[in-house]
């Protein structure tokens, strides 16, 4: 209970409110007698007009409401000679004679309908509101009919899951399928007139509208309105692919040359041959000492090279892909004729090649679209000052279980190559074509094996990203280590740096000379922060 001290207390305040609210009203019917003031009255002549043209003034008496696609029809007392319909997009009005009208209800939303009853001479109107409101049994047989469809879907494909779900003018298509193709057949059946064709949702799932209208569960039945398809499906399971590659090719090359030059000089005359250089035959005659001379060429050579690249790259499950190691190079083009010449550059790519294309058909069943190529430089094919290339690719598409391997091998290339060339007649001589011929066999093989295995992965949390990362163990030798040991490597532990060395070592001799405490190991001095040298 309150005491009357702090009754005391309350009763100003309610003095005040009430006070305030008295106030309030007083300030709102002084405006509105101020706005009845400013209102216009109309004049003695305006109303005596009014009363002369306009005899009565019908508003609507009668309220009908007509549902969305159903009628009413209306037995009338007496003949109707006309007809008005304020908005014939929501209602059709059909007459069966002249006593019985059909209203049909068109779209939802109200309209206003007027009747003439009666004769010209003797008139009666008759003003109704007309409401269409929406089929909840058109709804209802939504919900029933798409629930047959959805027994059936689940029915004939077991490991997936799926709900149809009439909202407005959509039908959604949420669940779980077992892989992406289970999926499009699932939106194909559910979908009218077509196959469904896109990415499903993953982990984390996404939706996407289709471009056609959801299919009738029972075309031969009541048609159902026309709805368009948003699936909502998921497919479980991993969607990004990474695609290991190996490309390795081999080359050897084998060469043999065989050649002899010799010189005669028999008194003043001279016979000589140079065949190694190109086969020419050189007499002259001098009558001299008696020499011979014999320079024998014979030359064997073997080679090989041996280029191998492993690309690793990560992709969604059904977009592209491209890897390029290696380099660029320009080609310029000249556009337009005669003066009106304009020169522009491209730049083409060589090296290691590979655009791949992954869609997981299940949980460890992947489609692969792959195309790498390999080039490389070669001066030989350059024309106009831009370098040629030698170009190996290979395209194809594969269905392969994660973890599987594709070997693109037999990708085999065979060069060989004779040239001989020799004096006629004596050339053909045994023993002899040996000193008056020069003879060449080269020999090139190569040999491309291109490896692929395709993995579905996922991030990498931060906790097992690798904290080691190639090259990170590599530091810069010391001035004692380069220059007295010749290392270009410094030790692990020990961070030595040439750009700030002079500075600390300064600071280093300084401290010896005032007896200060000296600096300790590099490895402590030397700031090193998580995000760059200092913190």
């Amino acid at each position: 209970m309150l005491t009357n001290r702090k009754f005391a207390r309350l009763v100003p305040c309610g003095t005040i409110l009430m006070t305030l609210l008295a106030n309030i009203w007083c300030c709102q019917s002084t405006v509105e007698a101020q706005l009845r003031q400013k209102r216009v009255e109309p004049s003695t002549e305006l109303r005596a007009k009014v009363t002369d043209l306009i005899d009565e003034i019908y508003e609507s008496e009668v309220e009908l409401s007509v549902v969305l696609r159903h009628s009413k029809i209306m037995k009338m007392k007496h003949d109707i000679f006309r007809v008005a319909v304020a908005d014939p997009s929501i209602i059709e009005f059909v007459a069966f004679g002249s006593r019985e009208v059909e209203i049909i209800g068109k779209q939802t939303g109200t309209t206003t309908l007027t009747l003439w009853l009666g004769t010209p001479q003797q008139t009666r109107l008759l003003s109704m509101v007309v409401t269409v409101t929406r089929d909840d049994a058109a709804e209802d047989r939504r919900r029933l009919e798409y629930g047959e469809l959805q027994k059936m879907v689940n029915a004939m494909f077991p490991n997936s899951k799926i709900q149809l779900i009439p909202i407005a003018d959509k039908v959604i298509v949420r669940g779980d399928a077992s892989d992406e193709q289970e999926a499009m057949r699932i939106m194909s059946i559910i979908r009218k007139q077509g196959s469904f064709g896109g990415n499903f949702g993953g982990n984390g799932g996404s939706a996407s509208i289709s471009q056609g209208t959801v299919a009738d569960p029972f075309p031969e039945g009541t048609t159902l309105p026309t709805s368009t398809v948003v699936s909502m499906l998921r497919v479980s399971g991993e969607k990004q692919v990474l695609l290991k590659v190996r490309i390795a090719e081999l080359k050897r090359s084998a060469a043999r040359q065989l050649g002899a030059d010799f010189n005669l000089d028999v008194g003043d005359f001279l016979f000589s041959s140079v065949m190694s250089g190109g086969g020419n035959i050189l007499t002259s005659g001098t009558f001299d000492d008696d020499s011979f001379q014999l320079f024998l060429n014979a030359v064997e050579t073997n080679g090989f090279g041996k280029i191998l690249a492993e690309p690793n790259l990560v992709v969604l499950s059904g977009k592209t892909a491209t890897f390029l190691a290696g380099g660029e190079f320009a080609v310029p083009t000249v556009v337009g004729v005669g003066g009106a010449q304009a020169a522009t550059t491209s730049f083409k790519g060589f090296g290691t090649q590979l655009t791949f294309t992954p869609t997981i058909l299940s949980n460890d069943r992947i489609r692969l679209q792959v195309n790498p190529t390999f080039s490389t430089l070669n001066s030989a094919n350059s024309v106009g000052g831009v370098f040629g290339t030698d170009t190996r690719s290979v395209s194809t598409t594969v269905e392969l279980r994660e973890g599987q391997v594709l070997a693109i091998a037999g990708l085999l290339q065979e060069q060989q190559r004779g040239d001989s060339s020799r004096i006629p007649v004596i050339g053909n001589i045994p023993f002899l074509n040996v000193l008056t011929s020069n003879k060449s066999i080269t020999r090139d093989e190569t040999e491309l094996i291109v490896l692929i295995s395709p993995e579905l992965v996922h991030p990498m949390e931060p906790g097992n990203a690798p904290t080691i990362l190639p090259g990170m163990e590599v530091t810069e030798p010391d001035d004692f280590e380069f220059f007295i040991f010749g290392h270009i490597e410094g030790k692990p532990n020990c961070q030595h740096r040439s750009t700030v060395w002079p500075l600390y070592r300064s600071r280093i001799h300084k401290a010896k000379k005032n007896q200060e405490v000296l600096y300790s190991a590099s490895e402590d001095y030397y700031i090193h922060g998580p995000h760059g040298f200092s913190e």
